[in-house]
């Protein structure tokens, strides 16, 4: 078995069999691409369409067409070896020169990269469907019109997805459960990220859950995982006074009708990489080792490395099923072209603003409300055991209610 998260194997091997066939017939592709494009009202020509896909409220979630835009796909004229689609040209997202060329900002590039967090939030916890294969040959963005044009001053880049042959399905524990771990990294709450963690299936049977439990709260207090807290790059924004117009189409990628390669040509094969020892997908947060002030004190050195000494153990406890598997590789490539397009970019804390439109605002505030209740109560009681403490009494002896304690209760 050897020392890390276990991994199923034999089941990662049976679902990388079933997509690679599935990617060879470019009508399983046709009709995932439909899925994408329904579930985020995507229509032809970029334009507005009916959402297929619900927030956890039930309510329909809204159109993403302003921000994300995919191919229409002609599933009507596609075959098992012919995939016909809308001509949607674009830059790579990974493309520095022709991104500059095109008139794409810093700006415009942190939106975009939010964009990427946001969009794949979406396909993990609602959709429960999502593109494995967010590799730069897959994304590319559509500038916006010229300043000159008629259009909207509020059109900014869109992010464009290609390629769903390589796609994957979540089962409803499994989503869910990574929205809470999601949450539980944003809140700094290690019984949370704990509870995401059983949810998700990623802890084997008799798992130490308390050493567990340790071991997330010392990262969360070492700042060795932690969400970067900031507002939403996606609000109401204005084009700037002045902008390149957009690339020529000799500059940008195209898909039309062809065997199914992505924005630049890729076709890429490979279903499995780099899932040999990743922990579930919560640890692509930050990890921030210039956070911590220089300490030359040697008996916290010695407590640091019996905490790292730790941590071989701790990931014994994990084992990953084979959809993580996807889920790794899916957000190891989006990691890449987001930190690309915005080098502060971490799938948490860009796809954490819009935790509130996958839940719905009702659900939303209801929720942290319950969270912020429990919040103050465990607070309380901890400044109430402290304040016994330092009187000397032993706060463990006493407890909350009344009769038959006498002097022994709260």
């Amino acid at each position: 078995d050897g020392m890390g998260v276990k991994q199923s194997w034999t089941d990662i091997f049976d679902d990388a069999r079933e997509i690679l066939y599935r990617e060879i017939d470019y009508r399983d592709e046709a009709d995932n691409a439909a899925r994408f494009a329904s579930e985020f009202g995507l229509g032809r020509g970029g334009m507005p369409a009916p959402v297929s896909s619900l927030s956890l409220d039930g309510r329909a979630l809204p159109s993403a067409h302003k921000w994300l835009r995919t191919p229409y796909a002609y599933r009507e004229l596609s075959s098992e070896k012919l995939l016909v689609m809308e001509y949607v040209p674009s830059v790579k997202a990974s493309d520095d020169g022709a991104l500059t060329a095109a008139g794409i900002t810093v700006e415009d590039r942190e939106y975009l990269a939010e964009s990427l967090g946001r969009s794949y939030l979406r396909q993990f916890a609602c959709h429960r469907f999502f593109s494995t294969d967010p590799h730069p040959g897959n994304l590319g963005v559509e500038p916006p019109p010229p300043p000159s044009s008629s259009g909207p001053e509020d059109e900014w880049p869109r992010l464009v997805f290609y390629d769903f042959g390589q796609a994957c399905e979540l089962r409803p524990d499994q989503a869910r459960g990574i929205l809470e771990a999601i949450e539980g990294i944003v809140d700094m709450d290690a019984d949370g990220c704990v509870d995401a963690f059983d949810r998700m299936g990623v802890l084997v049977d008799g798992a130490d859950l308390e050493k567990v439990r340790r071991k997330v709260r010392s990262n969360f207090e070492t700042g060795k995982i932690k969400a970067k807290r900031r507002a939403s790059r996606m609000g109401t924004r204005r084009r700037p006074a002045a902008a390149s117009s957009s690339s020529s189409p000799s500059e940008m990628s195209s898909v039309g009708v062809d065997g199914g390669n992505g924005a630049n040509g890729a076709n890429p094969t490979t279903v499995i990489a780099d899932t040999e020892t990743q922990a579930p997908p919560t640890t692509t947060t930050t990890i921030d080792d210039d956070n911590e002030e220089d300490n030359d004190d040697d008996e916290e050195d010695d407590e640091d490395e019996d905490e790292d000494e730790d941590d071989p153990e701790v990931m014994e406890y994990f084992i990953l099923p084979a959809e993580y598997a996807f889920v790794a590789r899916a957000i190891s490539q989006m990691d890449g072209v987001g930190r690309k397009l915005d080098p502060e970019f971490d799938f948490v804390s860009a796809s954490a603003p819009h935790i509130v439109e996958i839940k719905g605002t009702t659900k939303y505030l209801r929720e942290e409300a319950k969270k912020r209740a429990m919040s103050w109560e465990k607070k309380a009681a901890e400044w109430q055991r402290g304040l016994f403490e330092r009187f000397g009494f032993d706060a463990g002896s006493y407890r909350k209610g009344g009769g038959g304690g006498g002097g022994d209760t709260l």
